[in-house]
């Protein structure tokens, strides 16, 4: 029993007094690989093994040197990429495929500390990268055969598969034969991706390209996504749509179809509205966005003219029942929409409606009181054409005093009227 037992406690003892490996102290130089050595201290990584093995295989990973060839410059350039940031992707991929062929040489650990040795062989590497760089041009190729031949929003999709199998191998030209010419494979996919925006047609028009303000309060942008080459209809494709007040991709429907209903605008101010191929939103499903070829969509615009409205106003002002000899509404109104709409006599677009009384609770109390006077008033805007009321806002109960007269407090009211319907105008009308 007591044999049993020591058995174990022998292994533990003999697995926890292992010699120091001598790469710990001195860098492997064997010169058929790329060496890497990481360590981590234990208390700053929740997994250390795992920790010091990355370390280790990223200090292998910065011994390869990769260049990447006059041709990607260009592409990256003329795509307006950065340069930078494409070396870094071909350098995480190229880290992701040598992955297979590294050796995981040991781990060795002390009390405070985890450290990790793995290694590459450099005939290895170079053998697997160049049946890597074989398999990418076939899968690439497969790739742009199959987005020439069902052009869609897929063929976008295809083509951006293509180029980040190829990106990994970018430190030299792939040549390939498609279609019976010869093509640089990089070219070749950044001419087909040019190809398919140029053949994104997208056509938009106006239901109406003048708007009075106020009263065309309903107007939207049509737009229909075709085949430049075909004159198919697309469904499917993401249009990026800006507005001055406005910002958003749709997706084409069935039809090819996309319709924009064009924000109701409250000053005085014509503008254009832009729209293009959205490319981050048609390449928002792929695995790795750091690595997709940009594309220079390029952009439409459709341009609103926008005019003012005539507006008449119709008045009913009284204070206890009596006409105000200076009206007080009407006047405030008009101060609030003077830059926005024209005022006229007749033959107006709309018609701003003002009905408004004050009246008396109670008499005063005594000389040592003021008299109170209460008010309601209702506004209303009404379209000429239609006699539609689009809008309308109606206050009540607001208390006026005054120490001179029931009359007097019956202007106080006003006076508070006024302001309330200035503020409400503003924030739903004039500040859209």
């Amino acid at each position: 029993m007591n044999k049993l037992l020591f058995l174990p406690i022998l292994l533990v003892w003999f697995g926890c007094s292992s010699t120091v490996p001598n790469w710990i102290s001195v860098q492997p130089s064997d010169s058929k690989y790329w060496h890497g050595i990481g360590r981590v201290d234990k208390s700053d990584y929740p997994n250390p093994r795992s920790s010091a093995k990355e370390f280790a295989i990223q200090e292998v990973s910065t011994q390869i040197k990769v260049n990447i060839s006059s041709e990607m410059k260009t592409i990256i350039r003329e795509s307006n990429g950065s340069l930078q940031t494409t070396y870094s992707s071909v350098m995480a991929s190229r880290v992701d495929l040598l992955l297979p062929e590294l050796e995981i040489v040991g781990y060795y650990r002390t009390k405070d500390a985890y450290f990790a040795y793995v290694r590459l062989n450099k005939q290895k590497y170079r053998t697997a990268m160049a049946r890597l760089r074989e398999n990418a041009k076939i899968i690439a190729l497969d790739f742009i055969q199959e987005a020439d031949e069902n052009f869609g929003i897929q063929s976008f999709q295809l083509i951006q598969k293509a180029w980040q199998e190829i990106l990994p191998f970018s430190d030299e030209p792939i040549q390939v034969m498609y279609r019976g010419k010869r093509f640089h494979l990089y070219s070749l996919v950044k001419r087909k991706l040019n190809e398919y925006e140029a053949r994104i047609k997208i056509t938009g028009t106006l239901d109406f390209t003048t708007m009075k303000l106020f009263v065309d309060r309903e107007n939207s942008l049509q737009i229909l996504v075709t085949d430049k080459q075909t004159g198919t209809i697309l469904s499917g494709i993401p249009v990026l749509i800006k507005s001055i007040t406005d910002e958003i991709s749709i997706y084409s429907d069935r039809l090819g179809k996309i319709t924009y209903d064009i924000p109701v605008q409250s000053m005085e101010s014509s503008f254009s509205i832009k729209y293009e191929l959205d490319d981050q939103e048609l390449f928002k499903d792929l695995s790795y966005q750091n690595d997709i070829l940009p594309m220079n969509s390029k952009s439409n615009s459709i341009h609103v003219d926008v005019v003012k409205a005539r507006v008449s106003i119709e008045s009913s002002e009284k204070n206890l029942g009596r006409p105000l000899n200076h009206p007080m509404i009407a006047p405030a109104i008009k101060d609030a929409f003077t830059s926005r709409v024209e005022f006229v006599k007749g033959n107006s677009d709309m018609i701003i409606k003002i009905e408004s009384d004050t009246y008396k609770k109670s008499d005063r109390n005594g000389k040592n009181y003021p008299y109170f006077t209460y008010g309601n008033a209702s506004i209303t805007f009404k379209d000429s054409q239609t006699g539609e009321d689009f809008f309308s806002s109606h206050i009540s109960n607001i208390k006026g005093g005054d120490f001179g007269s029931q009359s007097t407090a019956g202007i106080r009211a006003y006076e508070k009227m006024v302001n309330q319907i200035v503020i409400e105008l503003e924030n739903q009308l004039l500040s859209r």
